[in-house]
Parts: structure tokens; sequence; C-alpha cells
């Protein structure tokens, strides 16, 4: 914006003058500047007109002569001071440096002045002042007097620990040496620069203090200031025990009455110990001697108490509140931390909202343990962990991770609405929430960290610019860089506000590496590209794992045993045995010591492809690892079971679906179908024996026998399930749920009809409870026999309050469609859009099968919803048409009405 303009130039033969007009066109059009007419300012702009008389003005010389003919040789405009700070504040307006100019006289001739340029340049003042810093030094020109000392002592608080040391050290050596006496000023001054040091200088001034206050006529004597330092420094120095006993000293040697903060000290120690009962012997402590806790009091109480009942923790909030104490920050992310240890979701939430609603403002520690406990909360939505007995049906899961994954969102889009800086724990466990939920927004969630990662090194270079520079000195600086400073020092308890406090520290003694690790920015860690495997997993792309493997050890990052035990679970997505075994033989390059772990995620990787190497594989590692000390485990067997029931000899198909189908070889195909059965039981039970035997080095657990089961249920041996349901009894192996559902396929696959003794066993016994897959089981098997006992059972199931799925409502649509329902096919299906359940192609083939006997024109609408929700028609679906000769016919109409392409819409948009 352009304010002013100024004119240089000689007036009538006057020396170089500068003309100064102001440019607001409307405010100023009648004012007239010096020289009068030289400008005329019009609405339209500025016009220049003759000048019509001379001004009257006086010649200056000196140095104000001499600053004009600088300026116009440099091309610049000579203003005054306050110009000078307009123009500055202009945005977009830069200003050169002021030239200083100094004018002196000399006594032979005092009426001649001499003036000269002296304007320094930046970097000229910056050695300038670096070089009086060395020659000034302020122990040394200090006065030999106690005051002066002290005075010192006072101004050397905000100087860098290391010099603050040299400083205080100096300070006693020198005092000493001048017979300077100490008083408790001196001596807590002293201390006050050393809490810091994790050497043993603050306890030797203690007891040269101590020594001192001993002699009868000293004045000096410690007191509540001075074991507050102390106790600062046994903190830092992490000596619990000295600070315990120099708080009982304090108390009997000196009679001192410690007041609320050194009990709150004392209380902040006992959090560190988890030392209840000595929390409890200090808040009694306080009651008898009538010193009036604080907030900080009750926070620190309920961090000794954090790992008890929550009931607890409530029983001190509601005390706080009775003696109107109120609550802070702190106090409600401690109660929250509580309610995340005993997984109360809803009452953390609550809590949540009531800290907002006492105009409090949340941190990142606050959001952190919001966002940290919908992570755990997935478990109770997908049934895993302790929720594993809770088993609930695919669109359930799908609904509560959609959901879980929104409000884990919106909580971070408020943090950045209320400008609250997220750290690396924010982003970790976001992107924890959203690969538990297969979100794909996790890569744009990544990709924002990396940009605040960028933006926290571009604010630590400049951070470390100023400490170079000298320009800051104190770790408050840095407090008002970070936006913190207007905090309490006793209430900044996240991992956020300490961590940036420490960052300053180790940026003054140049620990690049520790101060990386500081919560106050963000960085991308070792947890972050395990997060983003596990997310490229679940969403079943094995390229965007293996790309953000290669990005993190391009980032610098080395991988651990972990790192390559989540890439070999990838390899299992397309039974990529080749990459496992790369995988497998980098890990032991890259010098990674094995354990169990990584050598059962390989061997999974060749059990899941059905690999007959798999065996051999074993025995080789095996011999390999008893070097190593590293023994199989139950995992490793039951891996080797599982190998068991996908078992395939070189040449084998991969499928028993890929078999050959026509009546020529139907007889070969069952032949090849039962050898590859009876090889796959006779290897699972050889392990089995191996395992029965007193020599084993592990015992069988439920997993085992379920493994078991399966393979029983791939030969439909019901006796050999009834055995080793008895003899996992026997070994007193607890039969679970999942168990008896695999007790129950194996009477499904030999069509015997004791399944049902099976299902009202635990029906009546209720322990286990029956789950959705024990309804699924039986009901499929009433759906093969054509019973019609099937709709008596599922209304039994709906009446015990288990909501069926998609999977339960496409058997009862098979079922309607054997016995040609449509009445009744209709029904379930518009009670499965009710539910809000997900159709997939096994839904609309059985819709299929029940209208393509009569031809019915219902079966247009079945492909119109297909292309709606995206459907591809399978071979299922041909077939199922071509059977009758009017489904025939209506999938030559639908091919002609363009029914059979699900992308025919887009192709029409294109």
């Amino acid at each position: 914006k352009l304010q002013f303009l100024y004119f240089i130039g000689p007036v009538d033969g006057h020396p170089p003058c500068v003309t100064k007009m102001n440019l607001f066109p409307r405010k100023y059009k009648d004012k007239v500047m010096h020289p009068p007419n030289r400008l005329e300012v019009l609405d339209e702009g500025i016009k220049l007109s003759p000048v019509k008389e001379s001004p009257k003005r006086t010649h200056k010389t000196g140095h104000e002569a001499l600053r004009k003919e600088s300026a116009k040789e440099e091309g610049r405009d000579d203003i005054d001071n306050k110009e000078v700070e307009e123009r500055r504040k202009l945005p977009g307006t830069t200003q050169p440096p002021r030239r200083v100019y100094l004018t002196t006289v000399k006594k032979e001739q005092p009426l001649k002045r001499y003036t000269r340029d002296v304007t320094r340049s930046k970097g000229h003042d910056k050695r300038d002042r670096e070089k009086r810093k060395e020659e000034h030094d302020p122990v040394e020109e200090c006065a030999h007097t106690t005051g002066s000392y002290n005075t010192l002592l006072k101004n050397s608080v905000k100087k860098a620990r290391e010099e603050r040391r040299n400083i205080a050290i100096r300070v006693v050596s020198k005092m000493s040496a001048n017979n300077v006496q100490m008083d408790n000023e001196t001596y807590n001054r002293l201390l006050h620069l050393l809490m810091d040091s994790t050497d043993d200088e603050c306890l030797q001034i203690y007891k040269q203090m101590k020594e001192d206050a001993a002699r009868e006529d000293s004045t000096v004597r410690p007191d509540l200031q001075t074991y507050t330092c102390l106790m600062r420094h046994c903190e830092r120095s992490e000596s619990l025990a000295k600070a315990f006993q120099l708080f009982q000293e304090m108390k009997v040697l000196y009679a001192i009455q410690p007041d609320v903060n050194m009990y709150n000290i004392m209380l902040g120690f006992c959090v560190l110990k988890r030392d209840e009962s000595m929390a409890s012997q200090l808040f009694d402590e306080m009651k008898e001697q009538k010193v009036q806790p604080n907030v900080h009091t009750y926070n620190c109480l309920m961090n000794v108490f954090s790992e008890s009942p929550a009931e607890l923790l409530q029983q001190m909030f509601e005390d706080m509140l009775k003696q109107r104490i109120q609550p802070n920050l702190r106090t409600y992310n401690t109660l929250m931390r509580s309610c995340q240890r005993v997984d109360d979701y809803d009452k953390a939430f609550k809590l949540f909202e009531e800290l907002k609603g006492e105009n409090l403002q949340p941190d990142v520690v606050t959001y952190n343990i919001l966002i940290d406990m919908c992570r755990e909360r997935l478990d109770y939505v997908q049934g895993e962990k302790q929720a594993a007995v809770n088993r609930r049906s695919r669109e359930q899961q799908e609904s509560g991770m959609r959901a879980i994954a929104v409000l884990s969102l919106s909580l971070f889009n408020e943090m950045d609405e209320k400008e609250i800086r997220p750290n690396s724990f924010t982003y970790n466990s976001l992107m924890g929430v959203l690969a538990r939920c297969a979100d794909a927004r996790i890569f744009t969630v990544f990709r924002a960290m990396k940009e605040d990662a960028k933006e926290e090194e571009e604010d630590r270079a400049k951070l470390q610019g100023l400490l170079s520079e000298g320009d800051l000195q104190d770790p408050e600086g840095v407090m008002v860089l970070a936006g913190l400073s207007n905090m309490d020092n006793n209430v900044i308890d996240d991992k956020s506000g300490s961590a940036l406090r420490g960052h300053y520290q180790r940026l003054l003694i140049g620990d690049e590496h520790l101060s990386r690790q500081s919560a106050f920015g963000v960085c991308p860690d070792m947890t972050t590209y395990q997060t983003l495997i596990v997310a490229a997993d679940r969403m079943g792309k094995a390229d965007s794992a293996f790309e953000v493997f290669e990005e993190m050890k391009a980032a610098g990052i080395q991988p651990d045993l972990n790192t390559y035990i989540k890439l070999l679970n990838v390899c299992v997505l397309n039974n990529d045995t080749q990459k496992a075994i790369s995988l497998f033989d980098e890990a032991i390059e890259n010098k990674i010591i094995p354990d169990v772990s990584l050598y059962n995620a390989f061997i999974n990787v060749l059990a899941e492809a059905g690999d007959e190497l798999i065996f051999d594989i074993f025995n080789q590692l095996s011999t390999l690892l008893q070097h190593l000390n590293i023994k199989p485990n139950q995992q490793t067997y039951n891996i080797l079971i599982k190998a068991c029931t996908k078992l395939r000899r070189p040449g084998d198909p991969a499928s028993d679906d890929d078999l050959p189908t026509n009546e020529e070889a139907m007889g070969l195909r069952e032949n090849l179908i039962n050898e590859r059965n009876e090889e796959r039981r006779r290897r699972a039970f050889e392990i089995y024996e191996q395992m029965c035997e007193p020599t084993s080095p592990v015992e069988m657990d439920a997993v085992t026998y379920n493994t078991l089961l399966d393979v029983c249920a791939i030969v439909a041996d019901t006796q050999r399930a009834r055995e080793l349901l008895e003899d996992m009894k026997h070994r007193e192996v607890t039969p679970t749920i999942v168990t008896y559902n695999k007790m129950m396929q194996v009477f499904v696959a030999a069509d015997d009809d004791a399944i049902v003794d099976i299902f009202n066993a635990l029906k009546e016994g209720d322990d286990p409870p029956l789950n959705l897959e024990s309804y699924t089981i039986l009901l499929n098997f009433y759906a093969k026999q054509k019973s019609p006992a099937v709709l008596t059972l599922f209304d039994d199931m709906k009446k015990s309050g288990i909501d069926p799925d998609s999977k339960v409502y496409n058997i009862m649509l098979h079922y309607c469609a054997e016995l040609q329902d449509k009445r009744k096919s209709l029904k379930f299906f518009e009670e499965l859009k009710l539910r809000e359940l997900t159709a997939d192609i096994d839904t609309y083939n059985a819709l299929m099968a029940v209208f393509s006997e009569s031809g019915d024109e219902l079966i247009f609408k079945v492909f119109e919803e297909m292309i709606e929700n995206n459907i591809t028609p399978d071979k299922t679906t041909f077939s199922t048409l071509i059977k009758q000769k009017k489904g025939l016919d209506c999938l030559r109409r639908a091919g002609e009405k363009g029914l059979l392409d699900p992308h025919r819409d887009e192709k029409e948009a294109t």
C-alpha cells in the first residue's frame, strides 16, 4: 500500500531536499504540501504542475546534509524514525537498515564539524556481540559481597543449563577464596541453579549449608525453598529414596512444616513408585496438619491409584467436588485413563463432554486417550480377544467399524478446529483404527502425517537457528514458540509438554537423536509403517504393503522382527511362497535374531499354500534353530496340522473344483479327491500321535483339536471326531463353542442326524452358549435335507436374540428355491433389506433359482438390482437359468436389454 510519496532534488539552487506528499486522494484533497503546487492530488491520480513560488528553506549542514546526500546516492528515501516504523508495519514492505552517522569536533578547530558513516552490518554486530560476550566474565567482574553474588546468581537463572552450572560452581569457589559469607538466599539460589544437574553438586551445596547452619553464630538455616530445590533435583536424578530421606530430615531435624506444594511433590514420587501405602500416609498427614489439598494433590493421588478399581477414583473425584476444588484438565485425563483401563467406553466420552462443559480446553493427551479407546473398542465390534464369545454378523461388524472410523476421524478433525497439534501417538492411534477397519483413508492420514513432519523439521531448524545465534537462552522461549507459555508448568503433565521442555534442553546439549523422539512434533516411526502394512494386509493389497516396506527402508528405519512377521502374513494373501522365502533370508542377512514367532509366520505361508515342502523345511529349520535354543511351540504344530487340511501334491489343481467334471472323468475325479483327503488325514494324525507322546515338547490346546476336527470334516469321520472330543476332556482341555461348531460340521459332512443331538445338548446346557455360527450350521443341514424344521429353527434363532446375517438368509432363500416357494422367497428377501444387510451374488442366484422355472418377469428386476449394487453374474447365475427352458429365454431377453453388464450405466455415461 502506497501511503507517502517522496521527492529528492535541488530547489532553486539550494542543496537537495526531501518533499513528502500524503497520497490519500479523497481525505487530503484540499491539503497543500511544500513546495506549494508541486503536486496536485486528484481523484483519478496524481498530476505534476509547475512551481509557482520557491519555498523558504534553511540550508542545513553537518551530518544532516551528509545523511541526505548519502540517501540520494543510495537511491532510497530519507525519512525520520517514526515514518520508518510506520513503513515497517505495512505488509510486504522491507526497509533497509538505518544509517548511523557520527559527528565529531577537534579542539584546535571547535567550529568545524567532522561527520562520517559508522553503520555496521548485522554480521559485524554479531561478531562484536560474541567478542564482548567472550571478554565479559560476570563472575570475575562481580564485587566481593554477598549481595553482589546473590544478584549474579539471580540473573543467571535463565541461562543454559551447563552455563548455569559453571557459574554456580565458580561462585562457590570465588566466595570461598575471598572469604565472602553465604546467606540463605545464596544457598537457595545455588541450589536452584544446580537442581537440573544429575551430578552431586546440589547435595554437596546442601551439605555445606548444613555445616554452616550448625555453627552457633550462623544465621543460615535450611528452609522450605531449600528442600523444594532438593526435591526437584531428586526428581531429575531419579533419586526417590534420597527424596524421602530429605523429607523426613526436613521435618525432624529442622522442624519445617511442609506446605501443599511439598506434599504434592512427594505424592509425585509415589506416582513413580506406584506406592499406594505411602501416598495414603502422606494424604492422612496432610489432614492431620490441616494442610488444605488442592487440585494437584488429588491429581497425584488419582495417578497413584490409577490401577485400583474405577470406583475408588470416582470417590476421590466426588471428594474433590465436595471440598469445592475445581477439577482441571489433568483430573479429567486421569479419570479417562481409568475408564480406558476398565474398557468403560461410554463413561470416557461422558467425561469428555463434561470437561468441555466446564470450559476446559482438551489437549493432545485427551484426544489420544479417546482415539486409542476407539481402537480398543474394535475388539468388541469385531468379537476379538475378551469379546470373542460375542460373535457378530458380518454386517454388524462392518456397520460398527464404519461408525468407529467416522468417530475417530471426527475427533482428529476436532483437534484441527481447536488448533491442537497432534503428535506421533495421535497419528499412529488413528491409523491403527483405520487399519483394523480396512479403511483406505489411512493412506490420506499418512500423507498428512508426513506433511506435519516436514513442518516440524522446519520448526526445529528455526529453533536450532535461534539457539545457535544466541537469540534464545531460556526454556520459556521455546514454550512461546509452542504456544504453551501461558500454561502452568504444574499442569503440563502430558507427553508433548514435558517432551517439549526436554526437546529444548537436548538441543542445548546438542543431542539431535533424542530430540527426534520428542512427542512435541510428528515423525513417522516403526509403529507407523507397521500399521500401514497391517492395513494393506486387511485390505488385500499385497503390493501396497511391500511399497510401504520399501519407503520405510528409504526413510532410514531399520525393519525389526515384528515387521518381517507382518510382511510374511501379507504373503498369505497370494500364497507367495517365493516372496516368503526371500523375506526370511533377508531377515537373517539383516542380523535379525529369529524366534519361534518368525519361524511360525514363515511356515504358515507354506501351510496356507498347501505346499508339501512345508514338512521338509520344518525339519531343516528345526535342526537349524536347535543351535539357537529355539523350540517349536503349540502354534507351530497347529500350523502343521492346518497345512494337512490344504495339502496338495505336486501337479495337483489348487482346488477340488478344478478337477475334471465330465461324466467320463467323474470316477477319476472322485478317486483323486478321496486319495487326497486320505493323505491329508494320515499326515494330520501322524502329527497328533507325536504330540500325544510323553516326550512331546508341547501339549495340545483347543486350537489343536479344532484343526483336527476340520480334518475329520474333510473325510466325514464322525467316529474319530467323537474320540477327539473325549480325548480333549480327558486331557482337561475345555471345549469352546468353536469346538462344538466344528464337531457339528463333521456331522453335516457325513449327513448324520446326530448333529441335532449335539445342538440340543448345547441348548439345554447353555455352556458354552450357542452363537450365530451354531444356528447357521444346523440351518444348512436342514436346508440340504429340505426339512421344514429349517423354518422352525429360523424362528427359534430370532426369539433367542440372535440376529440372522446375510449367510442365514441365503440358506433360507436356497431352501425356498428347492421348494419353488416364491412367496417365502420374497418375504425373506424383503426382511434382509429391512435389516440393512448386504445382498451378495449368492443371494441373487437363489432368487434366480426360484423364478427361473416359471420364467417370471421378476428375473429382470433381480438383474437390475444386481447392476445397481455393481454385482457381476457368475457361472452359477448362468447355469441356474440355462437348466430351465423359460429361464434360458429370460437370459436371452436380459442380454438383449443389456442387463448382463453391471457397468452398463457407467459405459453409457462415458
